[in-house]
């Protein structure tokens, strides 16, 4: 787990609406097929830095899915509208590591016909700012 990969996780785990619902059921990379639900899965898809003329701005853009699992499609939905309401079009910070912005691209929803369980699937872009080593 990379330093903003936990810095994302605290932000997430630090919403009281959302820890009602999932209590701390973040995993990274996938979800276990015997965890307890609903439950939420993170995936770093890229993270890359931007560039001035000058060199690194320091400034990244990292990509993640979020997929939350739940048993009912309403019990997903809620899950979904909670990290929603925590990422999309946050500017802050998640612990000390500055975030000018956070966007949702996308998000689908599909059942799993094995196991019955919904998954919700999100796309945000989060540019933050790169701690100096």
């Amino acid at each position: 787990m990379t330093d903003f990969d936990d810095a994302l996780v605290n932000h997430l785990i630090s919403q009281p609406g959302l820890t009602a619902l999932i209590a701390n059921r973040i995993y990274p990379d996938y979800f276990p097929q015997s965890g307890q639900l609903p439950a939420v899965a993170y995936t770093l898809e890229d993270d890359s830095s931007s560039h001035l003329m000058q060199g690194a701005s320091g400034l990244r853009r990292a990509i993640y899915q979020i997929n939350v699992w739940a048993e009912t499609r309403r019990e997903v939905m809620t899950v979904t509208r909670q990290i929603c309401k925590a990422l999309d079009g946050y500017r802050g910070a998640f612990l000390n590591i500055p975030v000018p912005g956070s966007f949702l691209d996308g998000l689908d929803r599909e059942r799993d016909p094995d196991t019955g369980a919904y998954c919700a699937s999100m796309r945000f872009t989060i540019h933050y700012q790169q701690k100096e080593a």
